[in-house]
């Protein structure tokens, strides 16, 4: 396979001068591979205490050389490895464009080099947990699995390509990441849902479903396509792509997977009671019909497959009960980063619950729709802590539906000490944002570790 000239196998990328553009987790994991196979690497990052950091250290010490300047990096570079958070208005990426230089994401230039058949998942919501269970049901089937790729906390996918060789290789992709791929082929791709998110970027909620759902446009016959029947956007793909498309639900009884009469069900056989998962929440029975739906088209049992939803209880920083404190419960879920997740953790925690939830939202604004989350707040929440960027905005939203019961603490610590004093037993203090971390936070995994910390504070 090629790229502009370019043979992508490890031999061929022997001698070929590549650039990789941000050297966060996917920059390093791809240069490391690159290094590996031969080629001559430059690395380039704008922050210095990236530039100074001991992965890229190591890189260094390996070939590689790092520049500082964005100008410096333009060059005739047989390839361009560009970090899945810059844009194509970046000056570089456009200065590497009207070079013709080759620009891929790295879960892109992995998906080609792997000996093994890809399932990758896609969609707003529930990509991470979606991923981990496919990986742990075909573990349990018995199959080595590499699972990564956006997948937080996990390894970039171009990590695989250092190890063994794997049956499976299953990867959370994300639209940036779908938004440049020249070659992803993936044996069998999901798509959750789509709902408004990353507008700043991608500009139109169209614009931003077009990049999930290409994934299905370099699968052909012998692939397959696991869709949400329940989302519109996702159901008005069956046509798109040349894969055998199959189908999830939490209505429609006629889908390969679904919801029926309190369990999950798939092909008309029954799986496991509604009752006997783990992970709480509509949205995370779709999340397990997903999986199970993909990897019973790749052989998967049921056994192996119930034991799994019987026994897995989510990742870190989704739903995560981080504490239980004199009858209240502390929940854990920053990874609720746009409004939508937001509001499906607030409903999956205040099932039975309405008027006992204490809500703590808000951060960074990502050109969201938001009243959908308002409007489960003023449902469900018993108070509502507005705090970060968003908190302006949330605070009129809810004031126009006529909830008051909010206020905007200056920060996550009194928004935690503030829960604290109104909660009593038998509450619930969920920490759901809604919003990005990168006001107050370099990431949602660090925001999230700062919420466990005020909550371990307590006393």
């Amino acid at each position: 396979m090629t790229a502009d000239g370019l043979r992508l196998t490890a031999d061929g990328l022997r001698g070929a001068r590549v650039l990789v553009v941000g050297l966060g987790r996917s920059g390093t994991a791809a240069a490391r591979f690159l290094l590996k196979a031969g080629a001559k690497v430059a690395g380039f990052d704008e922050e210095t205490t990236t530039l100074a950091s001991k992965p890229v250290a190591v890189l260094k010490s390996a070939g590689m050389k790092a520049i500082g300047g964005w100008r410096l990096a333009i060059g005739d570079w047989r390839l361009a490895v560009v970090s899945p958070g810059i844009g194509d208005s970046h000056p570089l990426v456009r200065a590497l464009h009207r070079r013709a230089v080759p620009v891929v994401d790295e879960l892109d230039l992995a998906s080609t080099l792997v000996s093994g058949p890809v399932i990758a998942v896609t969609g707003t919501n529930g990509k991470s947990t979606t991923t981990a269970l496919i990986g742990a049901m075909l573990q349990a089937a018995g199959s080595t699995v590499f699972c990564g790729g956006n997948l937080a906390p996990g390894r970039p996918f171009s990590a695989a390509l250092l190890g063994r060789r794997k049956d499976y290789y299953v990867v959370e992709a994300s639209s940036f990441q779908i938004e440049r791929a020249r070659w992803l082929k993936p044996k069998v791709a999901v798509i959750l849902n789509i709902v408004p998110d990353h507008l700043n970027r991608h500009g139109t909620l169209r614009r931003y479903a077009d990049c999930k759902l290409r994934i299905l446009d370099r699968q052909d016959e012998g692939d397959h396509a696991v869709l949400n029947h329940d989302d519109p956007l996702v159901r008005e793909a069956a046509g798109r792509g040349k894969a055998a498309k199959h189908f999830f639900s939490l209505k429609d009884v006629n889908a390969d997977a679904y919801l029926s009469s309190g369990s999950l069900w798939s092909c008309g056989r029954k799986v496991l009671s509604a009752s006997r998962l783990r992970l709480p929440g509509r949205h995370n029975i779709q999340n397990c019909l997903a999986a199970i739906a993909a990897v019973r088209l790749l052989g998967a049992g049921l056994p192996p497959i119930r034991r799994t939803l019987a026994t897995f209880a989510g990742l870190p920083h989704r739903l995560e009960l981080v504490r239980r404190l004199r009858g209240v419960e502390y929940i854990n879920s920053s990874m609720t980063t746009n409004p939508s997740a937001g509001a499906r953790s607030l409903e999956a925690v205040a099932e039975g619950r309405a008027g006992r939830v204490i809500v703590i939202a808000g951060g960074r604004e990502k050109a969201l729709p938001t009243m959908e989350y308002a409007r489960a707040m003023k449902k469900y929440a018993k108070r509502v802590l507005l705090v970060g960027e968003s908190s302006a905005r949330l605070a009129r939203e809810l004031t126009g539906l006529g909830f008051r019961r909010f206020e905007t603490p200056p920060g996550l610590k009194e928004a935690v000490a503030a829960a604290s004093t109104e909660a009593a037993a038998g509450d619930k203090v969920l920490f759901a944002p809604g919003f990005a971390s990168f006001d107050q936070f370099r990431n949602f995994a660090v925001r999230g570790n700062a919420f466990r910390r005020e909550v371990g504070n307590l006393d």
